[in-house]
């Protein structure tokens, strides 16, 4: 299905707490929206390179095509809101060691969207769906495990494993910083449609430690009784930390089956 108009772009504030985030909201017009339109949030360093710049954009991009709408974060320490712990993931860990948790941070935050987006008419409760790409889909992993009304959750090449990365490399044998295995969160996904896509020899994020992630969800599943439609896992033939396009569209793909069922 193709894109054949201009989508509509509007930036708003959510408040959380005493600090408040810009969000990015991208649209068809209204006379190419769905009937019952749903809701990608996808996670990508900043929001508009989450919307605008190839790869990360395929999941905007689908669901536009597919009448439905897709809003974006900044990250912590990404874009506007890198600070003086440092930009990107350096930012992450001098924050997180500093007693300053940009996870859960950005998991609040996640919340007060969807709340926003929720009260503004813009979603439905089960009609939303998260994607997001290395540390994007750590971050998209994480808030999906800490909203339920988030239905369904597209990860690729995630960051798993804070240890593994080499930002990290100091802090490994801290617990707080084990603690944030994406393993620990597999109650609260549980039962919950999530596709994860990754290279096969990925050392960057560690291919390992998804295949962990994957088998710790499929264990969860069959112990809720569910052996179908639950984890959709793919080990590509990528090399590096890189995850082709055909790959992010089928995890894509399949969270659209998920609001278009």
């Amino acid at each position: 299905m193709s894109q054949e108009f201009t989508p509509l772009v509007e930036e708003f504030p959510v408040q959380v707490g005493e600090r408040r985030v810009t969000a990015r909201l991208v649209q068809p017009p209204a006379d190419r929206l769905a009937p019952r339109p749903a809701l990608l949030i996808s996670l990508a360093s900043d929001r508009v390179t989450a919307q605008t710049v190839h790869p990360y954009s395929i999941g905007t991009e689908l669901f536009l095509a597919h009448g439905h709408r897709a809003v974006s974060l900044d990250l912590p320490h990404h874009g506007e809101r890198a600070n003086a712990d440092g930009e990107g993931i350096v930012g992450f860990r001098n924050a997180f060691v500093a007693g300053r948790d940009p996870f859960a941070r950005l998991v609040e935050e996640g919340r007060a969207l969807v709340d926003l987006c929720l009260a503004r008419g813009l979603a439905e409760a089960g009609r939303i769906v998260v994607d997001g790409t290395s540390r994007g889909g750590y971050m998209a992993l994480r808030l999906m495990a800490g909203d339920p009304r988030i239905r369904a959750g597209a990860a690729h090449a995630p960051v798993t494993d804070w240890r593994i990365l080499r930002e990290f490399a100091a802090d490994r044998d801290r617990q707080d910083v084990a603690d944030l295995r994406l393993t620990r969160y597999v109650d609260q996904l549980a039962g919950r449609p999530i596709h994860l896509a990754i290279g096969n020899h990925d050392e960057r994020v560690s291919t390992a430690a998804c295949c962990r992630l994957y088998l710790a969800l499929d264990d969860a599943n069959r112990e809720r009784g569910l052996t179908e439609g639950g984890v959709e896992f793919l080990c590509t033939p990528d090399e590096g930390h890189s995850l082709g396009d055909e790959w992010r569209r089928r995890g894509i793909e399949f969270l659209l089956r998920q609001v278009e069922a």
